[in-house]
């Protein structure tokens, strides 16, 4: 704990008056990354290292974390690249040429077979005008009159053929067409976004951490000439400008730590450090821990620093002192001055009188008095 000084004490006894007082709490915790990008394969298949960020490294935005072998990608995106352009080439000719093509040629057999019926029924009409005369016989007529027939019936056949082959054939040619074209350029752009999926870029800037995987039946961190499954995390990017500590606080001091109080982080690696934070969250559920008795219950808090340092790493052991009390005019008497009788606080003053104490918070080197002593009193030093 954090001692206040206090105001000049004369040997063997001190004036008791106001002065600042806190009371600090010290909790082990440990370093972490709020914000932690785990990175894998979004490759369907496996896929071969031949590039990799070293352990340790510090990234930025779009700087390189590993790249994957992409030949048979290459191989695959020309020959789809050709699909798709043959694909969409039978489209554009489907709609633009071969189909209005086929249209105007049924237009035009049955604007002719249209004209030759209209000739052969005015040769019928005449024909009949000559049967009436006697001039041509009757057999003739009804010969006429079945040619006529015939030419109805193929203009009314390329009539059906011209109205079913643009409302049904036509259309379900283009659709299937369409969708042909649609195939291959959805194949495309997966086969390019499996291409861009080869170079993996930080999104953020953080320290490279490699994670150990089983790779050919061993358990170790990655490689270049590795192949990984989709999905595997291989890689993590903590985001070392966002740090948080997590600690444990005992119950018994649950109330004494709420959010927003301040406190000063001493990372175990740089023992010079001094960071500042404060505490953002407490936990609402008492858990146990492993190397402690189940009976004794923890609340988990988190500490949010208020600054980055370079040196910071993720994982890090910290010691968190959490300010607990703050009083700015506390009436304080010197820890050495307090005495016990079991639990009841007393001190002896100056001419020798004992007095009893109702004491509140301290820290290591002071009490604040509520009760029994003022300003002013001197009290005895062992």
């Amino acid at each position: 704990m954090v001692a206040c000084s206090g105001p000049h004490e004369a040997a063997r006894e001190h004036v008791v008056a106001r002065q600042a007082l806190q009371v600090w709490s010290g909790y082990e915790g440990y370093l972490e990354s709020r914000s932690v990008r785990n990175i894998m394969s979004k490759l369907s298949g496996t896929a071969t290292i031949i590039e990799l960020a070293p352990e340790g490294a510090t990234v930025g935005p779009g700087d390189l974390l590993v790249r994957f072998d992409s030949a048979q990608l290459d191989r695959d995106l020309l020959r789809l690249e050709k699909d798709y352009a043959l694909a969409a080439s039978d489209l554009h000719s489907l709609t633009n040429a071969k189909l209005p093509l086929e249209v105007r040629d049924l237009e035009m057999r049955l604007l002719q077979a249209r004209s030759e019926q209209a000739a052969e029924d005015q040769f019928l009409e005449d024909s009949r005008g000559l049967l009436a005369e006697g001039l041509i016989a009757e057999a003739e007529v009804r010969k006429q009159g079945d040619k006529v027939e015939a030419l109805r019936l193929q203009a009314a056949n390329l009539q059906q053929q011209l109205d079913l082959t643009r409302d049904f054939l036509h259309p379900e040619m283009v659709e299937r067409a369409r969708t042909t074209a649609l195939a291959a350029a959805q194949e495309l752009a997966l086969a390019r976004m499996q291409l861009s999926n080869c170079v993996l870029q930080a999104a953020s800037a953080g320290v490279v951490l490699l994670k150990p995987i089983t790779v050919a039946g061993e358990y170790r961190t990655v490689r270049v000439g590795d192949s990984l499954f989709k999905n595997q995390p291989f890689m993590a990017l903590p985001d070392m400008t966002d740090l948080v500590v997590h600690l444990d606080v005992p119950e018994s001091e649950l109330a004494a730590v709420r959010p927003g109080q301040a406190v000063v982080i001493l990372p175990r690696s740089f023992p010079d450090l001094r960071l500042a934070g404060r505490v953002e969250s407490v936990g609402a559920m008492a858990s146990s821990r492993a190397d402690r008795p189940a009976w004794q219950k923890f609340f988990h808090v988190v500490v949010a620093l208020q600054e980055a340092r370079p040196e910071l790493r993720s994982g890090m052991s910290v010691l968190c002192r959490v300010l607990v009390h703050d009083e700015a005019d506390a009436l304080a008497v010197p820890r050495a001055a307090v005495r016990w009788d079991e639990n009841q606080p007393w001190c002896r003053l100056a001419g020798g009188a004992r007095r009893e104490l109702t004491l509140g918070p301290g820290n290591d080197q002071w009490f604040s008095v509520r009760d029994g002593l003022q300003a002013g009193d001197r009290v005895q030093l062992p």
